[in-house]
């Protein structure tokens, strides 16, 4: 993802944010060549030529700044931001196939200038191909937006009702099934968006035909909202209210909002309204459950921790409350994922939470999906995690979250195809989240398309340049390819960004196996066997090192210990690359055999 504007130079952040909000591609042509800064695409006479993602970057970055000096410290910040790594070589390495692949010369230069030991000029006449009007990408008839509630930033308790607010009326309207609602996390890129002509523009890039804006402001103990329901194409306001209520009465200014935009789009009535429902009746509880997902949007052990204590005070103030025990049970699945607990552990806590939302609401979408994951990750019963996950999506169709769930449960049993339909499906609900991105990328890379999936790893760090699962699926990919020190770098990076993760730390030992230095390889070992001394370190990960050590059967060892603790990392067993040299031992065939993949 690239900015649109070519004109002047820009930090990186502020270019990956503009490129997030911008669906169309941005096509440049030089000389016989053109470039798709969206898709990452280079042609050569319309010819699709292939060029690795480092090389793909240097390009881009000196097409944006077109005949201007572009330094080598610049491009080693746009190409490992913010981090510390070793970049000379690389880099060289990265000019050079981009030379060779424009069939240009340093000593006899049509498009890159050489400045010795400065940086490097776009040189080439440079021409922007138009792009269709936006206008002309129709949205869905039924479509919407809910962009961020505004309040005053100085109040704190009343900026978390707005987000409250606003995540509770995307989940409320989504339920609908009858209209396309962007998911929460693109929703919040476009805070602050709070006039007509911004919101405007906002519904314009993420191809909706509404946009609901809302405001919350404090009259003395009572709460003003302030809503207006607006038409992208005209920027006509099709309604518009003020509720106020004291603090307790808000849940019931949503339902209300609800029925009213319901009502105003003219939505089918063939569903059940589940804009009519009222997960709790206490305030309290509600503030409680909003700071818990606030957390567990963080993803890191500390916030996930946190996220359990919000969850665990939201039930009780309300025992009844099925949408804090959901949130308690796909906290404790992410623990099992992220090596905070043991999977034994946090099998019997996510199963006991799943069901327990499930008795107080059988309709509860985020309840059915919980137990997939607790079906998928822990109990290896992949028809009853189908079951649940599909009846998640029967519930509320758009359900991001549960149709990359979904999805990568069809990654893991090996049906490649239909785990891209289902992440296609939950990226058009949420275009600019990180973690459907990144899904992407590991989908690409388990069906061994490793091109595709460094070009999407590339494409989640434009969002998000710190993002440790997209550099350390970019590194999966690199090593995959025999980009070995690229691969390499990016798994430092990956260390870096997640503080040490043991999932980094044994990927970085895997490929340093698989480049020749083993003496590195058993040293980054030893590291991970010291930190298991003070954490859990998953089995399957220590397997995945001797693997690349070529020690197999010292490999098979950790992989049954991981079976015997039914890791939740096996579920990848089946199509993960980094196996395949263990895939000829029969021991391998039966480790399947006891996960039910063969």
């Amino acid at each position: 993802m690239t900015s649109t504007s070519v004109q002047k130079p820009m930090s990186t952040s502020a270019i990956n944010l503009a490129d997030s909000a911008r669906p169309l591609p941005r096509k440049l042509r030089f000389g016989s060549f053109e470039v798709d800064l969206q898709e990452r695409e280079l042609y050569n006479r319309g010819i699709r030529i292939g060029l690795q993602h480092k090389p793909f970057r240097i390009l881009e970055l000196l097409l944006r700044k077109r005949g201007v000096l572009v330094t080598r410290e610049e491009l080693a910040q746009y190409l490992w931001p913010d981090l510390h790594v070793s970049f000379d070589r690389g880099l060289n390495t990265a000019v050079n196939v981009l030379r060779r692949t424009l069939g240009d010369s340093p000593t006899n230069c049509r498009y890159i200038e050489t400045r010795s030991g400065l940086g490097y000029r776009f040189i080439a006449h440079v021409e922007e191909i138009g792009e269709p009007d936006p206008a002309a990408v129709a949205a869905p008839a039924h479509s919407i937006a809910v962009l961020p509630f505004d309040a005053a930033p100085s109040d704190s308790t009343l900026v978390l009702l707005a987000d409250g607010m606003t995540e509770s009326l995307i989940a409320r309207l989504s339920a609908l099934g009858d209209i396309r609602v962007i998911a929460r996390t693109t929703a919040f890129y476009f805070r602050g968006k709070h006039n007509r002509a911004q919101a405007q523009a906002a519904g314009s890039d993420l191809k909706v035909r509404t946009i609901l804006t809302g405001r919350i402001t404090r009259e003395g103990e009572w709460l003003r909202i302030s809503t207006e329901l607006i038409e992208v194409e005209s920027a006509r306001r099709l309604w518009g209210d003020d509720f106020t209520t004291l603090p307790v009465g808000i849940l019931s200014a949503e339902k209300k909002i609800c029925e009213a935009v319901s009502q105003t789009l003219g939505l089918p009535n063939h569903r059940p309204r589940p804009v009519y429902k009222t997960y709790t009746t206490s305030f309290e509880a509600y503030q409680d459950y909003l700071k818990g997902r606030y957390f567990y949007s963080k993803m890191t052990e500390e916030n996930l921790r946190k996220s359990i204590a919000y969850f665990e005070s939201a039930l009780k103030q309300d025992p009844g409350y099925a949408l804090a025990y959901s949130g308690l049970a796909n906290t404790y699945s992410l623990f099992a994922l992220t090596g905070v607990l043991p999977a034994a552990v946090a099998h019997v806590r996510s199963r006991e939470f799943a069901l327990a939302a499930l008795q107080i609401d059988h309709k509860l979408a985020e309840a059915h999906a919980a137990l997939g994951g607790v079906k998928k990750l822990f109990e290896w019963d992949w028809a009853g995690a189908e079951k649940e996950y599909l009846t998640a999506l029967d519930l509320n169709p758009n359900y991001a979250d549960g149709r990359h769930w979904y999805a990568a449960l069809l990654c893991c049993l090996g049906r490649m195809e239909e785990a891209m339909h289902e992440l296609r499906r939950a990226q058009e609900l949420d275009p600019l989240s990180v973690v459907i991105s990144t899904e992407i990328a590991w989908t690409f890379y388990m069906s061994r398309d490793f091109q595709a999936a460094a070009e999407q790893s590339w494409k989640t760090l434009a969002i998000e340049a710190k993002h440790a699962p997209a550099q350390h699926t970019l590194g999966l990919a690199c090593e995959q390819s025999g980009l070995f020190e690229e691969a390499i770098t990016e798994f430092e990076n990956a260390r870096i960004c997640s503080g040490d993760h043991p999932v980094t730390i044994a990927a970085h030992a895997h490929a340093q196996a698989s480049s020749g230095n083993r003496d590195q390889a058993l040293r980054t070992l030893r590291e991970l066997e010291e930190i298991s001394l003070r954490r859990h370190v998953s089995p399957y990960w220590m397997s995945i090192v001797h693997a690349g050590l070529g020690a197999h059967e010292t490999a098979f060892e950790w992989l049954e210990k991981a079976l015997d603790e039914r890791d939740a990392w096996l579920v990848w067993m089946k199509v993960e690359p980094r196996f395949d040299p263990l895939r000829p031992n029969i021991h391998f065939d039966r480790a399947l055999q006891r996960l039910g993949l063969l």
